[in-house]
C-alpha cells in the first residue's frame, strides 16, 4: 500500500530518487505514486552516493536505451519512440526542443533481475524491488517539442503533486532538482514530458 502511494508518475509521470546526481549511473527514483490519483508515478528513492548510486551499490552494467558509444550533443534520436526516462542536459524555449541523456528504466521483476545483473543489493525505497535505472552512456540526444505537449513539474505546494509548466520552467526545475523526468516521443516529437519527483 505503501509503495503505491509514494508511486504518483512512472506509468506516465514519475517523481524519482533522493539526492540523485542527474546523468549519474543508476539511482533510486521516488515518485508521487503508483496508483493514486495521478498515473505518473515511480517508486519511492533514498540517498545516493556522488555517482548517482545508491551508497555502496557497484555501478550498472551494460543495456540498451542508455548504451552507446562517445558522448554527442544533439545526436539525431529519429529512432525514439514512446515512453523514455532521461536527465534533461538543455533546453531551447525559442527552438522548443530539449536535450537529454537517456537512462535505461525497469520496473518490478525487470527490476529486481537488472539489479541482480549488475550486482546492486540496496532495496531502500522500493529500489531494485518496485523500480531501478541504469545510465550506461553519456551520449546526448536532442528532440522538438510539439506544439502544446504538455510538460509537468513537481510541486510541493501545499502537497506534492505535478504543476503545468512551459518549457522555461521546465528546464529550470529539472536543472536545480537534478531530477530525471519521463516523456512519451511520437513521430519524433515530445508529446509529453513529466518530471520524476526525487526526495
Amino acid at each position: 500500500m505503501l509503495r503505491r502511494i509514494v508511486l504518483i508518475t512512472v506509468l506516465l509521470a514519475p517523481l524519482a530518487a533522493c539526492g540523485h546526481a542527474g546523468g549519474g549511473a543508476a539511482g533510486p527514483a521516488a515518485t508521487a505514486g503508483v496508483g493514486a490519483a495521478d498515473p505518473t508515478t515511480a517508486p519511492p528513492v533514498t540517498a545516493s552516493a556522488a555517482n548517482g548510486s545508491p551508497a555502496g551499490a557497484p555501478g550498472p552494467a551494460s543495456t540498451s536505451g542508455s548504451t552507446g558509444a562517445s558522448p554527442s550533443a544533439g545526436a539525431p534520436t529519429a529512432t525514439l519512440s514512446g515512453t523514455q526516462h532521461a536527465f534533461i542536459k538543455a533546453a531551447d524555449p525559442a527552438q522548443h526542443t530539449i536535450t537529454f541523456d537517456l537512462v535505461d528504466w525497469f520496473e518490478g521483476k525487470k527490476a529486481a533481475a537488472a539489479c541482480k545483473q549488475d550486482g546492486v543489493t540496496e532495496t531502500a525505497n522500493d529500489w531494485c524491488v518496485g523500480y531501478y535505472y541504469r545510465n550506461n552512456s553519456s551520449r546526448l540526444r536532442t528532440l522538438p517539442v510539439k506544439a502544446g505537449a504538455k510538460l509537468r513539474v513537481v510541486d510541493m505546494t501545499p502537497e506534492m503533486h505535478l504543476a503545468d509548466a512551459d518549457l522555461a520552467t521546465f528546464r529550470k526545475s529539472l536543472e536545480s532538482t537534478r531530477h530525471l523526468f519521463v516523456f512519451d516521443v511520437t513521430a519524433g516529437e515530445i508529446t509529453k514530458a513529466d518530471e520524476v519527483y526525487t526526495p
